[in-house]
């Protein structure tokens, strides 16, 4: 992660909207599921914090993906019922024609059964 940081640094886009393109906030969506994964909860929430800032408001996806990391820390802490409805319910905030594979995968992964 470390390195991935070190070259983001040097060759990061200002571009905030492309599906290609991986401005800073997009760089904290992409640090926050690892950290989250590894119990880093500190590290995981600072990312989390970092991308809802600057996220735009035009790709509500990345704002739910969000989301689902916290419902997965608290999942990974112990209240897989708490971070199961939190995940949940941020899904469910989402249309269900933007419900992607990787949602309904982390989903699962939380501890619900990914259905839209």
């Amino acid at each position: 992660m470390e390195e991935g940081l070190r070259v983001f640094n040097a060759t990061g886009l200002e571009e905030q909207t492309s599906d290609y393109a991986v401005p800073w906030w997009r760089m904290n969506v992409f640090m926050s599921l690892p950290l989250a994964r590894l119990g880093e909860k500190k590290r995981a929430a600072e990312a989390q914090d970092a991308a809802h800032r600057e996220l735009p408001e035009s790709l509500p996806r990345f704002a739910t993906h969000l989301e689902m990391h916290r419902g997965l820390m608290l999942a990974r802490a112990g209240d897989r019922t708490a971070g199961t409805a939190h995940a949940r319910a941020a899904l469910d905030r989402l249309p269900p024609e933007k419900h992607s594979l990787t949602l309904r995968m982390l989903m699962d992964e939380i501890g619900g059964d990914g259905s839209p």
